[in-house]
């Protein structure tokens, strides 16, 4: 890819406490033992010059399969004083009751602008961000698969620009808005609900199903610079079919209300996780749907292979206008790392504009 010459991954996993053998013999608690794993990642890219990182999480003893507490994050520095630091709890306690997900990030780190819509457009102007943001999902499960819960946000965001693109700047501002480009700063709240029967949250095997639909509102009541009302659906279904192979899909749909939207709140296809095969941030606009399909299959021991392929787009949706359909398609190899189910993930995606990308991580696209 134009902007990716190489990247290395050392793969030195770390997993302790694990069960006798490689698979779950004994049905007594504790079902899962605590266990962590450490993947060290060193790489380059034009934007950063060469960096260095790892990926990692504990993973706590748990007599459910289906509920397992964890911490997990990752951090990463460049040779040109670049950062980001990602940590992600996921608690239950009360007797599983209750249960405590959330997201923080920091990072002060450099990306890519191509603009606002659905038509591919020569536009790739670097840019540097310097945010912060928390996220807190407190819940609680009023059935053995359903829950409620509340979202709480905060984030705040500098866009720093270099000299020689200001001109870039100022008509990219006039033609797709300004939102996002000063300083701004966003308080979040908001509920969901959620129906989840899958036996693991990391890798389901058995038949289950995933349906979550989330509200975040960001007002200036609450401080915020912006009124920003988010709106996300997410379904997903697994079917377990031949000897412990799975097809698994999902039906993603995310939509910002909003007059003024910054434009790295806008919903993005692309990534390692939705429309694998594009660069993220590629297309953006206030509503994105996106549908993908992956059929995993086990090769030997702690080894799985998947095939995946995805279709979406975003839009304008106070002025719709139809492009052509993004897709993007794969394959995948995978490696259990602990008794939780928890992969790490290498993928090889392309998709129908002729481009290609390589993702490694720990967990599942979805």
């Amino acid at each position: 890819m134009r902007h990716l010459v190489l990247i290395v991954s050392l793969c030195c996993i770390s997993v302790f406490a694990f069960a006798s053998g490689d698979s779950i013999k004994v049905q007594q608690p504790p079902f899962v033992k605590k266990s962590w794993f450490a993947v060290p990642i060193a790489f380059y890219q034009e934007e950063t010059s060469f960096g260095f990182g790892a990926s990692g999480g504990y993973y706590f003893n748990s007599s459910s399969l289906s509920k397992i507490s964890s911490i997990s994050g990752s951090i990463v520095y460049t040779i040109l004083n670049q950062a980001k630091i990602n940590i992600n709890p996921r608690i239950y306690f009360n007797n599983k009751k209750c249960y405590l997900s959330g997201n923080f990030n920091i990072k002060y780190y450099p990306d890519r602008y191509y603009g606002i819509g659905n038509v591919w457009r020569d536009i790739d102007m670097p840019y540097t961000s310097e945010s912060f943001e928390l996220k807190l999902s407190p819940s609680y499960y009023v059935l053995p698969d359903l829950s409620f819960g509340v979202n709480l946000a905060f984030q705040g965001e500098k866009i720093i620009v270099e000299q020689q693109y200001q001109q870039q700047l100022a008509t990219y501002r006039q033609q797709f808005g300004s939102a996002g480009w000063d300083p701004y700063f966003m308080w979040g709240l908001g509920a969901f609900i959620q129906y989840d029967s899958r036996d693991n949250q990391f890798y389901p095997q058995k038949f289950s199903n995933f349906v979550k639909l989330s509200a975040l509102t960001y007002n200036k009541v609450l401080g915020s610079s912006f009124d920003v009302t988010s709106v996300t659906l997410d379904v997903r279904q697994y079917v377990p079919t031949w000897v412990g192979q799975v097809f698994a899909w999902q039906l993603l749909a995310d939509v910002r209300i909003g007059k003024d939207v910054p434009f790295r709140m806008l919903p993005t296809l692309g990534g390692s996780d939705n429309i694998r095969g594009f660069r993220e941030r590629r297309f953006t606009d206030n509503f994105m749907w996106e549908f993908q399909a992956e059929y995993r299959i086990p090769i030997w021991w702690r080894l799985k292979a998947a095939v995946f392929c995805s279709f979406g787009d975003v839009m304008d949706i106070y002025h719709p206008s139809f492009n052509k359909l993004k897709v993007g398609y794969g394959l995948g190899l995978r490696c259990r790392l602990n008794q939780a189910r928890v992969n790490l993930r290498f993928d090889v995606s392309f998709n129908n504009y002729g481009e290609y990308k390589f993702n490694i991580t720990a967990t599942e696209a979805f």
